[in-house]
């Protein structure tokens, strides 16, 4: 290997803690992360619940880090796979996958991440079917933190697209970054919801159950991570929970060879 590159990805299936009606915190399942050097590895687990409030079929989670010769470049690949997802039978889901990748040229340079794979099936809310569209795309060709500067300030088209999905409005054409951190959402939440269901932000809201953020993601000038799945608990049940986790970064050491 040509020199030293500091390796980060890591994978988490399900984490999360509930307040109401009693206090308790959910061990991380399915946890992984690369070491510094090159590697790989994958954890499974199976039928778990969590006090009788959710229930998950079953979690795969798998993360690489290596040097491709061929490429010239150090890559990873975090990914999360669910099946079989319930939340007090109120938020369900077949399967959601998220799969991160990222790519650091030898030479140099920014690195770049891609989304491709990331997606949910059988995503049901308060028994409604809810059809998401993911950015994935989008995000995918502003695979690095100059591209994505660059559309925002100087494509309309792309700003709009960013501007619907960030957390935070922008000012003029300058991306909204705060402390670092260009925060939004993949999902295209539909204009139109069932009956009794209504947009909060960039999440759905449930009366007497809690508010379901899908596809956050955190975007830094050398990192991403995504949180296919972010569930606010309030009302009988408080609390909180997230699912498929994913984050990438890494860097070479200065002077290594």
């Amino acid at each position: 290997m040509p020199q030293t590159f500091l390796y980060h990805t890591e994978a988490v299936g399900a984490s999360g803690h509930i307040s109401l009606p009693v206090v308790d915190t959910m061990p991380l399942q399915a946890s992984i992360a690369s070491a510094i050097g090159p590697g790989f590895g994958k954890v499974r687990v199976e039928n778990f619940k969590h006090l009788d409030y959710l229930s998950i079929g079953s979690i795969e989670s798998h993360v690489v880090s290596s040097y491709s010769e061929r490429d010239k470049a150090y890559g990873t690949l975090a990914s999360v796979v669910i099946e079989d997802l319930s939340t007090l039978n109120v938020v369900t889901c077949d399967r959601l996958m998220t799969r991160l990748t990222s790519k650091h040229d030898h030479g140099g340079g920014q690195g770049s991440f891609i989304l491709h794979g990331t997606h949910f099936h059988g995503l049901r809310i308060a028994g409604h079917a809810i059809e998401l569209d993911l950015a994935v795309g989008l995000f995918s060709e502003l695979s690095t933190w100059d591209k994505l500067h660059a559309a925002y300030e100087n494509d309309p088209a792309i700003r709009k697209e960013l501007h619907d999905l960030s957390f935070y409005p922008g000012e003029g054409n300058k991306l909204p970054v705060h402390d670092g951190v260009f925060r939004c959402t993949l999902a295209r939440i539909p204009d139109r919801l069932p009956r009794g269901l209504t947009r909060k932000g960039h999440g759905i809201y449930v009366p007497h159950f809690g508010t379901i953020y899908p596809a956050e993601y955190y975007i830094t000038r050398t990192s991403r991570r995504l949180r296919m799945l972010h569930v606010d608990l309030g009302c009988s049940v408080e609390g909180s929970n997230g699912y498929g986790d994913t984050g990438a970064n890494g860097q070479s050491l200065p002077g290594s060879s």
